[in-house]
């Protein structure tokens, strides 16, 4: 999670939240009756159904009603899906660490039905925050994968809380309408249940003031909802989402389009605190904020995540060591124009970027596990595939898109990569010793495998290609819409 060491300023915690405004009422959960074969909701707190919601076959709810003479029986109803979306407002929702999975299971139970069915989105390595933000915005990379990182240019380590605060690794916050101060970012690892109510229903409050279009409300509380309760605490933010989206419609007669996203998963594992500095130290390595020496290492401990990144002028020698701890399951390193792939009992692998294609080339054993994958996919002349067709094959692999998301993590994601990145295996989170004493990690993130890297995109507009990358919803966005996504302010 991409908090910091901010969070020994919440001791101010109890009083911010103590201190927010009363909630916005949102309606409603259904009444026990059905009227005329749809679910009946009381609005008004009258007693009597006077919003109702209407599924088709598919079990989607396609129409509204509404009771217009208080006898609690609907008498006007409104087909959502013949709404042209030129007379609609957009209301993009981003909810932070919130994996397909689980929205998948929320919808196969009946839950958020207004909306097509979610697709999956595969993140960008490693799966954090800033990055996968600006690559689902299509806005300009970050500094680095977080607000704290190795700066080799000065040869130091840069960034930190304060950065983090000011907002310097994020610039996508330019393209959001709606995000809470900063500060509430940390806060809502502490009290999520609480910061996640502010964040609706401040970002209500600016919808309802109707300056735009379309509006983009960021919420960052159901990743700490998800780290501190795991799956069932997102699936109340789903929850508490639908009853927005239900009030809107409601107030709206309809007339608001609606599309749900998030930027990267989750593991939904509890997990400790992984012990490298040990490890490396025992090694001979020196952890330090410059490089002199050969085996000086800069180790990067900004958030509790399931990634670590190091800065280094030996960086195969580091990777060797570091693949050798208990807990990590994959080390790189860019060597040339290559990315070193290793995984655990010597396992060995390189990546091969041209014009768009990639080649895995193993060495020793197979430490992405690709092999049957790529059994199935024909390569060209000089052994390369083309990154759509990695990317259909192993959407739901261990490590999706592997090939792809490693090069660009190490080549063109940010602005100051590390030397080498390793990803965890999901019981383990590397991190501050200080801030892991404070926060209990039902769940966190960071990591290359499934569940971290799997993301979800679903709207009220229509059905999205069932998988894609992050950096594919402007596109995908603009296909279904027929305008560019996100609207520039």
């Amino acid at each position: 999670m991409s908090v910091s060491k901010v969070l020994a300023w919440t001791a101010t915690a109890a009083a911010l939240v103590a201190g927010c405004q009363k909630p916005v009422h949102f309606p409603m959960d259904p009444l026990p009756q059905r009227v005329a074969a749809a679910r009946a909701f009381d609005a008004d707190g009258d007693g009597k159904g006077d919003f109702f919601l209407y599924a088709n076959p598919g079990g989607r709810t396609h129409k509204v009603g509404y009771d217009t003479n208080r006898d609690g029986k609907p008498d006007e109803t409104v087909d959502l899906d013949a709404l042209p979306l030129a007379q609609c407002r957009h209301l993009v929702m981003i909810l932070d660490g919130v994996g397909y999975d689980v929205v998948k299971r929320h919808y196969d139970a009946g839950g958020l039905r207004m909306f097509h069915p979610p697709s999956r989105v595969v993140a960008p390595y490693p799966t954090l925050t800033d990055p996968c933000l600006e690559d689902m915005l299509g806005y300009i990379p970050c500094p680095a994968f977080e607000a704290e990182f190795f700066d080799r240019r000065g040869n130091r380590l840069a960034g930190g809380s304060s950065a983090y605060l000011s907002g310097r690794n994020a610039p996508y916050d330019r393209l959001l309408h709606y995000r809470a101060g900063l500060l509430w970012d940390a806060i809502g690892y502490v009290y999520p249940r609480q910061v996640f109510g502010k964040e609706m229903n401040d970002a209500k409050r600016l919808f309802d003031r109707r300056q735009t279009q379309e509006v983009l409300a960021y919420f960052v509380s159901s990743a700490g909802a998800g780290t501190k309760m795991g799956a069932e605490g997102q699936i109340d933010c789903l929850r508490r989402i639908e009853q927005f989206v239900h009030q809107v419609l409601w107030e709206t007669r309809g007339l608001t389009k609606v599309t749900l996203l998030s930027d990267h998963g989750h593991s939904y594992t509890p997990a400790k605190r992984i012990g490298l500095e040990e490890h490396l130290t025992d090694r001979g390595w020196r952890l330090t904020k410059r490089l002199g020496r050969p085996k000086d290492v800069v180790y990067v401990r900004f958030g509790l995540e399931t990634y670590a990144s190091f800065a280094t002028d030996s960086p195969e020698a580091l990777a060797k060591d570091l693949i050798a701890a208990e807990g990590v399951e994959i080390a790189s390193f860019a060597k040339g124009a290559t990315v070193v792939v290793l995984g655990r009992q010597g396992a060995r692998a390189v990546v091969h970027h041209k014009a768009g294609r990639f080649r895995y080339e193993p060495v020793s054993g197979d430490p992405l596990r690709l092999a049957p994958a790529l059994a199935t996919l024909k390569p060209d002349a000089e052994g390369y595939r083309g990154a759509d067709e990695l990317l259909a094959a192993t959407v739901t692999h261990t490590y999706p898109a592997p090939l792809q998301r490693l090069w660009r993590a190490h080549f063109a994601l940010v602005e100051n990569p590390p030397d080498v990145i390793v990803s965890l295996e999901d019981h383990f989170f590397s991190g501050s010793d200080s801030l892991a004493r404070t926060v209990n990690v039902a769940s966190t993130h960071g990591g290359l495998n499934c569940n971290n890297s799997t993301a979800f995109i679903m709207s009220t507009i229509g059905e999205l290609p069932a998988f894609m990358r992050s950096r594919d919803i402007p596109k995908n966005m603009e296909k279904l819409t027929g305008r560019a996504f996100p609207a520039r302010k």
